[in-house]
């Protein structure tokens, strides 16, 4: 089926989907990636790699959270990490329940009351109060405290919440890595261990509208 998102590119959509897929949910690097797309006869640049995981990831996390199940848990941990995006660095702030399930992330050029509100906020706004996580495990970065005051004082927060500060605490992961735990597995026609990683290639690109999938 032909997809708009994919006008003028000179690869398969499918060719695409797999680069994307394999350098957000494993260690590998854009140059990696590259030597494996030799092997099987496909050369392609790694700086293209590149930047169709720039053009395209954001694409791909707004497709995936229709599939996302909203679910109540009793404890959510927030942390943030320092990350490189195009040669400048950001804070990654990120969110997991108990089970380790990621629920949202957010990239800010700060560390800052306003980086840590807004991404509360957008973690907090598929839940009603009664069904938000009783306790927030954050780092002790004034920031959090900020944060839960001022959204607990506008009504967003349920005013009963605890706030747990931990010294180290860094979990967390991206939506493709949401994907590459299980997190979709749900939606896959088989999830046995032999299938797991075609199914989940072919769901990827359904979210596309794309049919086939590299071998």
């Amino acid at each position: 089926m032909a997809n708009h998102e994919f006008k003028w590119k000179h690869f398969a959509p499918e060719i695409i989907l797999w680069c994307l897929r394999w350098y957000g949910s494993t260690p590998m690097s854009y140059a990696n990636i590259s030597d494996m797309l030799a092997e099987r006869g496909i050369s392609v640049d790694r700086s293209t790699i590149y930047r169709w995981f720039i053009e395209y990831s954001p694409s791909l996390r707004k497709k995936l959270r229709h599939y996302q199940f909203i679910k109540t848990d009793s404890s959510w941990q927030l942390d943030e990490t320092y990350v490189k995006v195009k040669g400048k660095w950001f804070y990654l702030y990120r969110a997991i329940d108990k089970q380790g399930n990621t629920l949202d992330f957010y990239f800010s050029k700060k560390r800052n009351n306003y980086s840590a509100y807004q991404f509360l906020k957008r973690c907090l706004k598929c839940y009603v109060l009664d069904k938000q996580p009783k306790t927030l495990n954050t780092d002790k970065h004034a920031s959090y405290a900020h944060a839960i005051a001022l959204l607990k004082k506008r009504g967003l927060l349920r005013k009963d919440v605890k706030h747990r500060q931990v010294k180290f605490l860094n979990n967390g992961i991206e939506s493709l890595r949401m994907l590459n735990k299980g997190q979709f597995d749900f939606w896959l026609r088989h999830d046995e261990r032999q299938t797991l990683v075609r199914e989940r290639s072919a769901f990827m690109n359904h979210l596309f509208n794309i049919d086939g999938i590299l071998q």
